[in-house]
């Protein structure tokens, strides 16, 4: 595996893959990776010949400094997971070379990011969608790889996508669980050992609230109350459990099939954000 610096190296990376006639997939990621990343990997070797994947932390998506300094860095084991996968580059830029010293540029996506993780982490995704605008732009791939626990920031990049006629096909994967259901996150780790078992509350309560639909239950009201019920025994702050549509992410006081269930909760210090699409 190539390790990749700089957007000019990427960049020419990328033009030697295409004038090989290969197609390439990109897998933007901030490292600390898990099996969830590995199964994005895996994914993105079956729509492209070439998998570049991209470790950065990046500094304008996190509204808390606290979070942004407890973020994991393991990039010695994060590089043994991509060779093992046969990812064939990484590109693993500094803070500097990301926003050099007038950097001055942002990207914001309107409506959607005004509710839910937006409204309560403030520039957020004007954060995600600049750093995310960035990779493609040097990287300029055929398809990206995003996994669904992110849900709204999968909205919020194919909009931009679109918006800006950018041509990258955006896939999205499903979500890989542990054992008892709790979402894989790289934020998992920094949980407590009782944390760590009160966190499975927040798959349980999805389970529990898909059965009900299943069931014929529709009143957004009762599945979000399920949803809670399982939640609020555990030591977890909920920030909110809305059912949203998928497109618009507003709210819906009716469910239906293919709308999500988004959940968002605060637990040992460290936030965890879930969701569950209704069938």
């Amino acid at each position: 595996m190539q390790i990749l610096r700089t957007p000019k190296e990427l960049s020419q990376t990328v033009d030697a893959c295409r004038i090989n006639g290969q197609s390439v997939a990109m897998v933007p990621t901030m490292g600390a990776l898990h099996q969830g990343h590995t199964s994005l990997f895996d994914l993105a070797h079956q729509h492209a010949d070439v998998v570049v994947a991209t470790i950065f932390v990046n500094p304008l998506q996190f509204n808390n400094s606290v979070d942004f300094d407890k973020y994991p860095l393991q990039l010695d084991h994060d590089i043994q997971l991509l060779e093992q996968h046969a990812v064939q580059f990484l590109y693993a830029p500094t803070v500097d070379t990301m926003y050099g010293a007038n950097f001055s540029t942002s990207v914001h996506v309107g409506g959607i990011t005004d509710v839910l993780e937006g409204s309560s982490r403030p520039g957020h995704f004007s954060g995600v969608s600049t750093v995310v605008a960035k990779l493609f732009s040097a990287g300029r791939p055929d398809v990206a790889i995003f996994g669904q626990k992110d849900f709204q920031q999968i909205a919020v990049i194919q909009r931009m996508v679109a918006d800006l006629d950018i041509p990258i096909q955006i896939i999205v994967a499903p979500t890989i669980r542990e054992t008892d259901g709790l979402a894989m996150s790289s934020r998992n780790i920094r949980l407590s050992g009782s944390a760590r078992q009160e966190a499975a509350a927040i798959s349980q309560g999805l389970r529990q609230a898909q059965d009900q639909f299943a069931a014929g239950i529709r009143e957004s009201e009762h599945l979000i109350k399920t949803v809670k019920s399982a939640i609020e025994p555990t030591s977890a702050v909920i920030d909110y459990v809305n059912v949203i549509d998928s497109a618009s992410l507003r709210d819906l006081s009716t469910a239906s099939h293919g709308c999500v269930i988004v959940v968002a909760v605060l637990l040992d210090g460290v936030r965890l954000i879930d969701n569950h699409i209704l069938v």
